[in-house]
C-alpha cells in the first residue's frame, strides 16, 4: 500500500486565497467561478501518488454558466416568494425535483474534468439511479418516519381497548420509528455509495463497491451512543459548574422570569450564567464535532475497504477518529480566533491529513496500469460541455 500525499503549503495557498477573496469582492461575486477553479487546481496539482499528480481541467468560463443559472434561480425564488408564498413553495418543489439531475450532471462534469497522470476520470451512472437514490428514497424515508407515528396515533385514538392497549401501542411506536429511521438511513447511505462509486471510471477502468447495510447501521448506532455519552458528560460538567459557583438560585429565577423581559434579561446577563451558557454552547459544538469525526472516519474506512478498481487495485483508509477530531477542532479554533484568516492553513492541514491517510495498493505496478489506461482511453467525449457544478464529496 502506498499513501497519497499533499505537498501544498499554507502560505502558498493563502496568497491564492486572499487574491480570490479580493477579486470576488471587487467584481461583486462575478469572479467566484474563476476563484473556485484556481483553488481546485492548486489542491489537485499538489495531490500526488508515487510522484504523479492529479489535475483539474475545468475553466472559470465553464463554471460561470452554472453559477449564473444558480444565481438566477436564487433571485427568481426570492422575487416569487415576496410576491406569492404559494409560488415560492412551487419554485422550491421544482428545485427539489431537479436536485437529482443537478447531482448527476455535477458528477459527470467534475469527474470528466479530473485526471491522474493524464488519464481522465468519468462517471457512467444513469440519471434514473440519481432519481431513485436522491429523490425517491428520501421521500420514502420521510413518509415512513411520519406515517407510522401518525398511523399509530390514529389507531390509538380509535382503539376501543383499555389504557394498557394504548400504552403498548405508544411503546411500540417508540421502538419501531427509531429502528426504522436507523435502517432506512443506513440503506440510503449504502445505495448512495454504490451508485457514486460503481458509476465512477478511471480511463476504461471501473470502480466497484461491495458495501452492505449492516456496517452503516453499526456505525450510526455507535455515533448516536457517542453523541449521547458526550451530551451526558456535558450536562455533568454543567451541573458541577452550577454547584461549585452557586448558580442554582439564579437559574431557579429564570423559569418564572421567562414571561417578563426585564427580569429575564437581569438573570441571563449575570456573568456566571453567561459563562455557563457559553460552556454548554461550546461544549455542544465540540461533542458534535467528535461524533462527526467518529462517523466520518469509520464510514470512510469501511467504504475504502469495500472498493476496488477493476478488481485489481484496492484502497485503504488509515484515518482515525481521534486525529480527525483533533485537526477539526483545532482548525475550528484557529479560524475563529484569527477571524477567518487561518482558513487556508486549516484547509491545507485537512487535505494533508485526508490524503496522507488514503492508501492505494500499488503492488500490481501502478505505473504499468496507468500506462495501459493511457493507451486504452478513448478520445470520444474529450470535449467538456456546460457545467452544473456542486460538491458531491466523493473524492477523498
Amino acid at each position: 500500500m502506498q499513501a497519497l500525499a499533499f505537498e501544498g503549503k499554507g502560505f502558498e495557498y493563502f496568497k491564492i486565497w486572499i487574491v480570490n477573496i479580493l477579486l470576488t469582492v471587487v467584481t461583486l461575486g462575478i469572479y467566484y467561478p474563476w476563484a473556485k477553479v484556481r483553488n481546485a487546481r492548486y489542491f489537485y496539482a499538489n495531490s500526488t501518488l508515487e510522484g504523479k499528480n492529479f489535475e483539474y481541467h475545468a475553466t472559470g468560463k465553464q463554471l460561470f454558466i452554472g453559477y449564473i443559472i444558480s444565481m438566477v434561480l436564487l433571485i427568481l425564488y426570492i422575487v416569487i416568494q415576496n410576491v406569492s408564498v404559494v409560488g415560492g413553495f412551487v419554485v422550491l418543489g421544482l428545485l427539489f425535483i431537479a436536485f437529482p439531475w443537478i447531482i448527476w450532471r455535477s458528477m459527470k462534469f467534475n469527474m470528466r474534468v479530473t485526471s491522474f497522470s493524464n488519464v481522465r476520470f468519468s462517471f457512467a451512472g444513469k440519471l434514473s439511479g440519481a432519481y431513485f437514490n436522491f429523490l425517491l428514497l428520501p421521500i420514502l424515508f420521510i413518509i415512513a418516519i411520519y406515517a407510522i407515528p401518525a398511523a399509530l396515533a390514529y389507531f390509538t385514538m380509535m382503539s376501543g381497548g383499555g389504557s394498557s392497549v394504548k400504552q403498548w401501542m405508544i411503546a411500540l411506536g417508540f421502538l419501531i420509528v427509531p429502528a426504522l429511521a436507523v435502517f432506512l438511513y443506513s440503506y440510503m447511505k449504502k445505495r448512495n455509495v454504490k451508485y457514486l462509486y460503481n458509476g465512477s471510471r478511471y480511463g476504461q477502468g471501473e470502480f466497484s463497491s461491495d458495501a452492505v447495510v449492516a456496517p452503516f447501521v453499526t456505525i450510526l448506532l455507535k455515533t448516536i451512543g457517542l453523541f449521547l455519552l458526550g451530551v451526558a458528560g456535558l450536562f455533568a460538567i454543567s451541573g458541577l459548574i452550577i454547584w461549585s459557583m452557586g448558580l442554582g438560585s439564579d437559574l431557579m429565577q429564570l423559569a418564572p422570569a421567562m414571561n417578563d423581559p426585564e427580569a429575564r434579561a437581569s438573570v441571563v446577563q449575570s456573568p456566571l450564567v453567561v459563562i455557563l451558557i457559553a460552556v454548554i454552547y461550546i461544549g455542544f459544538i465540540f461533542v458534535s464535532l467528535l461524533a462527526f469525526a467518529y462517523s466520518y472516519a469509520r464510514q470512510r474506512e469501511y467504504i475504502y475497504d469495500t472498493t476496488t478498481l477493476d478488481n485489481k487495485i484496492s484502497f485503504k483508509s488509515t484515518l482515525r477518529a481521534r486525529k480527525l477530531a483533533f485537526v477539526t477542532i483545532t482548525n475550528f479554533l484557529l479560524v475563529i480566533f484569527t477571524l477567518g484568516l487561518a482558513l487556508p492553513w486549516a484547509k491545507v492541514r485537512m487535505a494533508r491529513l485526508l490524503l496522507g491517510n488514503s492508501q492505494v495498493d500499488t503492488s500490481i505496478g501502478i505505473e504499468g496500469y496507468v500506462t495501459q489506461q493511457q493507451k486504452e482511453q478513448s478520445s470520444l467525449g474529450e470535449q467538456i460541455g456546460d457545467a452544473f457544478d456542486v460538491d458531491v464529496g466523493i473524492a477523498i
